[in-house]
């Protein structure tokens, strides 16, 4: 967490260093009435900070662009870019997006035990105790998925309504739950009426 905390300090103070080295100002004088235009470059010990800030723009396209082929409906093309991060698995805020992209892809999938799998090993990093505010949408969620790859639709969908119901308590929701929390409830609900209309044949 320190190590994640310092890597974000870092790059804030090389984004506010890139700012104000590399300055354009419009300075005008009295003699001269045109805008000056200052430049500065980085020296060679800075170089290091352009590469860490390339890296972790590359790494977000890839998530960009995973998250594009999931909301298309192309599973196995986003399984690959969300796979690309996690392979480098350098410790970037990526590497947590390509994660909860994977849980994601495999619970549109219906993939039910994988989806839950890759869930509960993000949670049990979780620093906040299960009581807090911001885990219990996940925890809900660890119980709608269990449920469902167990083929309980009944408790599954309760548990999806809930944790829909508690991402609306999280901060600037104003009661609304969260889109995904919704569709993925709405996801869960399909399933229910298709299995027992199987039943029904």
């Amino acid at each position: 967490m320190k190590s994640k905390i310092l890597k974000i300090i870092v790059i804030m103070i090389a984004c506010i260093t890139i700012l104000w080295r590399i300055g354009i100002y419009n300075r005008k004088s009295t003699i001269i009435q045109k805008p000056v235009i200052l430049v500065s470059g980085f020296d060679e010990n800075q170089t290091g900070i352009i590469n860490e800030l390339e890296y972790v723009n590359k790494e977000y396209n890839y998530i960009r662009v995973g998250n594009k082929l999931l909301k298309e409906g192309r599973f196995d093309e986003a399984i690959e870019e969300f796979n690309v991060v996690l392979k480098r698995n350098r410790e970037t805020a990526s590497l947590i997006d390509a994660k909860v992209g994977l849980i994601n892809v495999y619970e549109k999938k219906h993939n039910y035990k994988e989806s839950l799998k890759r869930l509960e090993a993000l949670v049990e990093k979780y620093k906040v105790p299960v009581t807090n505010i911001f885990r219990i949408p996940d925890e809900e969620r660890l119980k709608y998925l269990k449920y469902a790859y167990e083929g309980n639709y009944d408790l599954a969908v309760l548990h999806a309504q809930k944790a829909a119901e508690a991402s609306s308590k999280l901060p600037n929701r104003k009661g609304k739950p969260r889109e995904d929390y919704v569709e993925r409830l709405n996801d869960i609900r399909s399933a229910k009426v298709y299995i027992e209309s199987l039943k029904k044949e």
